[in-house]
């Protein structure tokens, strides 16, 4: 009895590992014969990614293309050239300065004495040139030599035989001594304050001795101001 119901046993499961493998056998028949379009592959699901370290060379952006053209913020930072403005030139020459400085940054110089800009020894034709023709002219005899005078408004200017100047008059407060600090009219006492000549509490006449001559000043013996200023050369 034991026996028979151990073979019994036996055939009951060699029948249940059979049917166990036929109906593994089905299922991956069924399996493979399925449709590819309802079983996702993974090359179809996933997409390779870009390699980090691919040697291909970048694309080459044509420069007419529109993505080619820079940024707004590049564009703002880069001016164009226009060529229509004018090229601005550097001058590296600069101008003369002036050979006499203006009547009022000047004072009377004794080794280069001047009046009205006339220097003793100036010529007939410098006098022409800066002053013009003389409004009229006379003959003022001295000791040694003739001094020919040349009258113009409010100056005069006297020249030697030589055609030189030794003698200039000023006889009006419209003409500019060339120092703003001396002036026809002016005070005796500030005239030789300037000129530094020492003077007595009352006197007609200032001189100051100057190189090649004189400058003497001419003062109204009542009211004490300048009544003519003269540069005179040495020799007259």
């Amino acid at each position: 009895m034991p026996n028979t119901f151990s073979a019994h046993l036996k055939i009951a499961g060699a029948l249940l590992l059979s049917a166990s493998l036929v109906s593994c056998s089905s299922s991956r028949d069924t399996l493979q014969n399925a449709s590819p379009t309802n079983v996702p592959t993974a090359s179809s699901s996933i997409e390779p990614m870009p390699s980090s370290n691919s040697s291909e060379a970048p694309p080459i952006v044509d420069a007419q293309s529109p993505s080619a053209t820079p940024s707004s913020s590049h564009t703002d930072s880069v001016k164009p050239t226009d060529d229509s403005a004018p090229a601005v030139e550097v001058s590296t020459i600069h101008p003369k300065s002036t050979e006499s400085a203006s009547s009022s940054e000047k004072t009377f110089q004794t080794k280069n004495p001047s009046l009205a800009g006339i220097k003793l020894g100036a010529s007939e034709k410098d006098i022409v040139k800066h002053k013009g023709l003389p409004a009229d002219t006379y003959m003022l005899p001295g000791d040694d030599e003739t001094v020919t005078i040349w009258e113009y408004d409010g100056f005069s200017i006297g020249f030697s035989d030589k055609n030189k100047v030794v003698y200039v008059e000023i006889n009006s407060a419209d003409v500019d001594t060339g120092f703003a600090a001396l002036q026809y009219g002016m005070e005796g006492s500030r005239a030789a304050q300037l000129l530094g000549i020492p003077t007595k509490e009352q006197t007609n006449v200032l001189t100051l001795e100057v190189s090649g001559g004189w400058l003497k000043l001419d003062l109204d013996p009542d009211t004490q101001q300048v009544l003519s200023m003269k540069l005179l050369s040495r020799g007259i």
